[in-house]
């Protein structure tokens, strides 16, 4: 059944679908139960009440009702066609009654099929018939076969990557030169790299402020180590390594 409403709307009952006067191409089409909706209130154009509409549209269709879901596509259909310039396609009437809004004009274009009263309108195939079960597809054997090989790539390249990590951090440990210098009246040995950064007066300089400072004495037969990673000023890492001497006096 085909409806013009307003002059500016052609509804058609059996798919949902809404068309413009004079177009062959529908420019929208409401839901399966928006769609039972308002052909419900096109064939009872009087005051309804809404436990009515619940069961004509939901309870009889297997559907489940409620007022949550009728007030949900009412306020569908309303702005569905306010999108028409159709205002309250249906209104709400006194103690919650509802009606078509009797201010529009709605003319019946053709009966088409009889459909039964109060019942939904031939629901649409895409959304009738169930979705054909999948199959999973089934990977050929060279399918599977290249699946093994690009994974038996992958871990080769991750094995050499690990292997070149593995080189690339080891350093090799080299052996530190140490200059032996005399200071005051112990000894000082200074590693080569040390004398090249500092002049050996103000190496001497650092060790004793650094010495004082942990309250070691500078006395004959006594040898010290001392290293630095920075400028006393700027709060670096100072070192001072004292070898331990047996009884006779002699380095361990």
């Amino acid at each position: 059944m085909r409806y013009n409403i307003n002059a500016r709307l052609i509804y058609d009952a059996t798919d949902g679908t809404l068309t413009l006067p004079g177009s062959d191409e529908p420019d929208s089409q409401l839901s399966i139960t928006a769609s039972a909706l308002l052909y419900f209130f096109l064939r009872h154009t009087g005051v309804v009440s809404r436990d009515e509409v619940l069961k004509k549209v939901w309870d009889d269709n297997g559907l489940t009702s409620s007022n949550s879901n009728l007030n949900q596509y009412l306020s569908m259909l309303r702005k569905t066609f306010r999108h028409y310039d159709i205002d309250n396609i249906i209104v709400t009437v006194s103690r919650g009654m509802l009606q078509l809004n009797q201010d529009l004009s709605i003319e019946l274009l053709d009966a088409g099929p009889a459909l039964t009263e109060g019942a939904n309108p031939p629901q649409r195939a895409v959304e009738t018939v169930p979705p054909a079960a999948t199959t999973p597809p089934t990977d050929s054997p060279h399918a599977r076969g290249m699946c093994w090989y690009l994974a038996g790539g992958c871990l080769l390249i991750i094995a050499l990557l690990l292997v070149a990590f593995t080189f690339a951090g080891t350093h090799v440990a080299r052996p530190i030169n140490l200059t032996l210098m005399n200071h005051s009246q112990c000894e000082l040995l200074a590693s080569d790299e040390m004398l090249r950064s500092v002049s050996a007066t103000a190496y001497g300089k650092n060790f004793d402020e650094v010495r004082q400072r942990l309250k070691l004495g500078c006395k004959p037969g006594e040898r010290f180590v001392f290293f630095y990673g920075d400028r006393l000023e700027t709060n670096g890492r100072p070192g001072i390594s004292r070898p331990l001497r047996d009884a006779r006096g002699q380095p361990v």
